[in-house]
């Protein structure tokens, strides 16, 4: 009778050794799929700049007003991005204009009413439009991927542009913000309050 139980008992116990090493881990694995849109932003933490005299002694535009622009400009922190590529960038200035002044011709006594500048603009050494040309530029590469308010390299850049940047009195523009304003650089400029803007335009890449 032993020997029958220890023989049982031995089977018993192979059968189990058995089973257990023929266990197997199993498995189902679930994608997770999403998507991110494509999106541009852009913010500044100033909205409104303020310059001195535009003019020298003489009432005529001072030849530092663009650059003295584009340093307020790049002191207002502004910061945009564009997450794909070929997104567009439109850059677009108001020649500064006197408060009341009205069409966009030369005032009594022949004095000009209007301030032709232009700026080239860019992120991190990279180019994105420039308001001597019209209509948006589109940008092949993405940017603005840091958000950093310290650095300058998250911000847009701004500078005298290559092409007719200098200031100068001007008239006949079709729109505030048309390149076609004339260069008036043997005129002075009518006293008053002058008001202009910088608007950045970013559309998304398909």
């Amino acid at each position: 009778m032993k020997k029958l139980v220890s023989a049982a008992t031995a089977v018993a116990l192979s059968i189990g050794f058995a089973s257990a090493a023929s266990a197997q881990a199993v498995n189902q694995q679930v994608d997770i799929n999403a998507n991110v849109a494509s999106k541009c932003g852009i913010s500044a933490q100033q909205t409104s700049i303020t310059l001195g005299d535009l003019t020298d002694a003489n009432a005529k535009v001072r030849s530092a007003v663009t650059q003295e622009i584009a340093t307020a400009l790049n002191n207002a922190r502004i910061i945009g991005f564009c997450n794909a590529p070929n997104s567009q960038v439109e850059v677009q200035r108001a020649v500064l204009a006197r408060v009341g002044a009205t069409g966009t011709g030369l005032t009594d006594g022949g004095f000009s009413q209007f301030v032709r500048y232009n700026l080239d603009a860019s992120i991190n050494g990279l180019a994105l439009d420039s308001t001597s040309t019209s209509g948006p530029s589109t940008v092949a590469n993405r940017f603005g991927g840091h958000i950093s308010l310290s650095s300058t390299a998250t911000h847009l850049q701004f500078a005298q542009a290559a092409s007719n940047g200098q200031a100068v009195a001007s008239s006949n523009g079709s729109t505030s913000t048309a390149t076609d304003w004339s260069s008036l650089t043997d005129r002075r400029l009518a006293a008053g309050n002058y008001t202009g803007f910088v608007n950045v335009i970013l559309t998304p890449g398909a």
